[in-house]
């Protein structure tokens, strides 16, 4: 369906509405779950499109009628977002479901975060679920739809958007001309997205890109301070004592990344990287240790995040670190 030609993979998504859409077979709900900017809101939207849509034959990206360019730029009175997440918010839904669209066959409902409606919410719009009008369709949005209430899930169609790959991420920035930051500075944000053009899109349009990649060289350096168990080590671990436990965790969440990626290319060459943005880099660092070693200190950091996260206090968490180094190094 050519309504869904904006929507980077997730071919089965593509499939499963498209034929539903095109034969006039879509369902009144569907929840679509996936990891954050992985596509949620470009599903419901293009769906929208599809469902809406008045051009003979159905309108693409090169033509678009008047409709869908309305719904594309979130003006069509017909197609309404929420962030629905109390009861009377769900409330405002239903008071205005059974009134008659305004400008198109049918009135379409995309509640993002749906997940964290309570459950006063869910049981207000489960009502709506079960009896809606013939013209209303609903779209959930949610990063994961087992917190949604069972009689929620069982009157919808659950859809998962799925990752993106970095290569389908790097042809869509190309197709945009998206520039403006150097070549390993922009493989670095995509490494670290894991799968959502989202984040790297938001990564490009902020100053946050800066701050990622100054975290992904301080987490390397403690990585590798930490391998070395020499005096560097002790202080590059001290240097961390005035960091937030929130901060340290992110710095010792990348390490394990870091940590992972060189235990896995002492084996082999053919692997896809999670933090290194190439073999040779990772390659280079990792000849340089064993896997054990590599390992021990990868379980030290982790023991790390479950110390923080169990509120052991910033220093107390770098100094069990300074002491297993050293026993490690006897």
């Amino acid at each position: 369906m050519e309504i869904f030609n904006g929507l980077i993979g997730n071919e089965d998504i593509k499939n499963a509405l498209g034929n539903a859409i095109t034969n006039s077979e879509f369902l009144h709900a569907y929840i679509i779950e996936g990891a954050y900017g992985t596509g949620k809101h470009t599903v419901a939207r293009l769906a929208s499109m599809g469902i809406m849509c008045k051009g003979k034959p159905l309108c693409n990206s090169d033509k678009r009628c008047n409709i869908c360019q309305k719904i594309l730029n979130d003006n069509c009175t017909d197609v309404r977002f929420f962030d629905a997440f109390k009861v009377d918010d769900v409330r405002k839904i239903k008071e205005e479901l059974y009134e008659s669209p305004t400008e198109c066959d049918y009135k379409i409902y995309i509640l993002n975060n749906a997940e964290k409606m309570n459950v006063k919410a869910q049981n207000a719009l489960l009502i709506s679920l079960e009896e809606p009008p013939p013209n209303v369709v609903f779209f959930l949005l949610c990063t994961d739809a087992t917190v949604l209430l069972e009689t929620i899930r069982s009157r919808a169609q659950i859809l998962r958007t799925k990752p993106l790959t970095n290569e389908q991420i790097r042809a869509y920035l190309k197709s945009k001309d998206i520039s403006g930051i150097d070549t390993s500075s922009l493989d670095e944000i995509i490494i670290s997205s894991n799968g959502s053009l989202g984040y790297v899109l938001d990564m490009l349009n902020s100053s946050k890109a800066d701050s990622l990649i100054k975290d992904r060289e301080k987490a390397l350096e403690l990585a590798i301070s930490l391998l070395k168990n020499d005096n560097s080590t002790i202080t590059s671990l001290y240097s961390m004592f005035n960091m937030t436990r929130d901060k340290l965790k992110e710095l010792f969440g990348l390490a394990l990344i870091a940590y992972r990626d060189m235990a896995v290319v002492k084996k082999t060459k053919n692997v896809s990287l999670c933090f290194f943005t190439s073999v040779k880099e990772a390659s280079s660092i990792a000849s340089k240790y064993s896997v054990s070693k590599i390992l021990y200190y990868y379980s030290m950091v982790e023991k790390g995040i479950e110390a923080l996260n169990s509120n052991s206090n910033v220093p107390n968490t770098l100094i069990s670190l300074i002491t297993n180094s050293k026993k490690k190094g006897k």
